[in-house]
Formats: structure tokens, C-alpha cells, sequence
């Protein structure tokens, strides 16, 4: 880990996390010379197709000639950049119609927090699932987001089942789906990922839950640290689960 930076090695994980999705589906991905990455996986949300730069500060040449390659862009998409953008890079965002600005805590727990405790919910079940379920897993990321299904059939794509070190969780009560999640490991890092609760079936503990199964799942394969992208909203909630900001990022798309 670069102790300048502490933060790099997990912001690069979760770009090759994108990567890697990008890779699977549409094999449209491209790298620039100073590490940002470009994947676009197909989806129509605009987190889903991105130029992200794991540096502290970004190439706005980078960013551009990596926007050019794709232009004119026919999917919604995003720049993700660390902390603050910079003028230049707001500026390029802009011309490219992306003057929407969002901040996302980068949450890390570190292995000295130990392996979390077990849920204490004994009537859910936290699983992985199989290739021939990746479409029952869409629909339940979709109904948890509260949004159209046709926005995640990425996730339904057979060929993700075969990611090295991507694994998609249901969480069931009683066989009915209630949540999802996702782990994405990359050397010793763990990400995780669609962490959602069905309408329905919120402020019950089931999202913390999801979140410490997955996490004492991937604690003792050799990658420990865990790290996530949360809402400002759901800090608190990770907060709790032994989780620290680090710092943020910011998440550019259109109005």
C-alpha cells in the first residue's frame, strides 16, 4: 500500500470491479496511461457506464481522451473521480452534459476490527446464488432500488457468474427473496455491492445482516479489508458495522 496515499489501492479495486463487469457484457473497456479506467457495461444507468480515476489528482487529458473514445455516447454515463473535482475536470464534465454532482463516502474495515459477530437473525438466510439464478438476483436489485427491471438486466448476463472472485448474494426468508448483495475481490481487497432491503421488508436489520454475512464470508479467503461506496444516508449503518469514511468520492452524471 502506498502510505502517501492510502486510499489508492482501494479506489483502483473497485475500478477494475467495474472493469471487470465491463469486460464480462460488452467487452468495451480501455485503460489511460496514468491508471483510469473506462468500462462501459450496457446498462442504461449512468454509474454503470464510467471513466474512473483511481488518482488523487485526476488527468483531465486523461478523462477526455477517454470520453472521445466513446463519443458520441449512445448509454447514459459518468465520470468518478476522488474527493473534489477539479475545475478543469468540471469542466469537461459539462461540456459532456454532466453537471450533476454526487458524494459518496468510501467506507474501509479494516481487519483489526476482527471477524464480525453473526447476524442474530435466524430466520434469514444470506446465499450465494447460481448462474440460472442471475435473473431472480436482477429483479430483486431492481425491486430493492425501486426501479424497472430493464435497468439492471445487465445483472441477469450468464456470463458474470463466471467473474473470478464475484460472487451475488440473495437474502431469503423463508425462500422468498428479501435483499440482495455483492462481494468483488481483488487481491486482498473485498468490495461490496448492491447491498439493497425490499421495500417491504426494511427496518428490520435484514441490510446489516446482508452486510456482515458477506463480510465473514470473504474475512478468512485472504481478502479482509472490506470497502464500499455508501450513501451519506446509510453511513451511520456501516458506521456500526465497523466501517470507516476514508475519504469521498464524487460521481458525475447528467440532469
Amino acid at each position: 500500500m502506498n502510505r502517501s496515499d492510502p486510499s489508492g489501492a482501494v479506489v483502483s479495486a473497485y475500478a477494475a470491479v467495474f472493469e471487470k463487469l465491463a469486460t464480462a457484457t460488452t467487452g468495451r473497456t480501455r485503460r489511460g496511461p496514468d491508471g483510469a479506467v473506462l468500462a462501459i457495461s450496457g446498462a442504461q444507468i449512468a454509474s454503470l457506464n464510467a471513466i474512473i480515476s483511481p488518482a488523487p489528482e485526476p488527468s483531465t487529458d486523461e478523462i477526455a481522451a477517454l470520453a472521445a473514445s466513446e463519443s458520441p455516447w449512445e448509454l447514459p454515463w459518468s465520470i468518478h473521480v476522488r474527493g473534489v473535482p477539479s475545475p478543469p475536470v468540471t469542466a469537461l464534465a459539462a461540456s459532456h452534459g454532466l453537471t450533476r454532482f454526487t458524494r459518496e463516502p468510501l467506507m474501509v474495515r479494516h481487519p483489526d476490527q476482527g471477524l464480525p459477530p453473526e447476524s442474530g437473525i435466524d430466520s434469514l438466510t444470506v446465499r450465494p446464488v447460481s448462474g440460472d439464478e442471475l435473473d431472480l438476483y436482477a429483479g430483486t436489485v431492481a425491486d430493492g432500488f425501486e426501479a424497472p427491471h430493464e435497468l439492471f438486466k445487465v445483472l441477469t448476463d450468464p456470463s458474470l457468474a463466471e467473474i473470478d472472485g464475484m460472487t451475488f448474494y440473495l437474502a431469503e426468508l423463508d425462500g422468498v427473496p428479501v435483499g440482495t448483495g455483492m462481494t468483488a475481490v481483488t487481491g486482498d481487497l473485498t468490495g461490496l455491492f448492491n447491498i439493497t432491503t425490499l421495500p417491504a421488508h426494511r427496518r428490520r436489520g435484514y441490510g446489516r445482516a446482508i452486510t456482515l454475512d458477506m463480510i465473514r464470508a470473504t474475512f478468512t479467503t485472504g481478502a479482509p479489508t472490506t470497502y464500499l461506496y455508501a450513501s451519506e444516508m446509510g453511513e451511520p449503518v456501516y458506521t456500526a458495522a465497523g466501517f470507516r469514511t476514508e475519504e469521498y468520492l464524487t460521481v458525475i452524471t447528467g440532469d
